[in-house]
C-alpha cells in the first residue's frame, strides 16, 4: 500500500468514526430528553395523587359531618317519637278515667 492509500484509509475510517460517534451522541441526547419526559410526566402524576389524596382527605371529613349531623338528627327525631308517644299514651290513658268520672 502505498502512503496516498493508506492516507485515504485513515481519513475513510476518521469519518466512519465520526459518524459514529454523533450517531452514538444523538442517541444519547434522545434518550436524554425522553427521560426528562418521563421525569416531568412522573412528577405531575406525583402531584395528582397528592392532590387526589387531599380531595378524598377533605371529603372523608365531610362525610364524618354530614354522618354526626344524620346520627344527630336521627336521634332527635327518636326523642321527638316518644315524646309524641308518651303524649298520645298519656291522653288515652287519662280519657278512661274522665269517662269513669263522668259515669260516675
Amino acid at each position: 500500500m502505498s502512503e496516498r492509500d493508506l492516507v485515504r484509509e485513515l481519513k475513510e475510517t476518521i469519518k466512519d468514526l465520526t459518524k459514529d460517534r454523533d450517531d452514538a451522541l444523538a442517541k444519547v441526547l434522545a434518550k436524554e430528553s425522553r427521560l426528562k419526559q418521563v421525569m416531568i410526566k412522573l412528577e405531575h402524576a406525583t402531584s395528582d395523587v397528592q392532590s387526589i389524596g387531599h380531595k378524598i382527605g377533605d371529603q372523608n371529613k365531610q362525610i364524618a359531618d354530614l354522618e354526626a349531623k344524620l346520627q344527630t338528627k336521627d336521634r332527635l327525631l327518636d326523642e321527638a317519637l316518644e315524646r309524641i308517644k308518651s303524649l298520645t299514651d298519656d291522653s288515652t290513658q287519662e280519657e278512661p278515667h274522665t269517662d269513669d268520672k263522668e259515669l260516675d
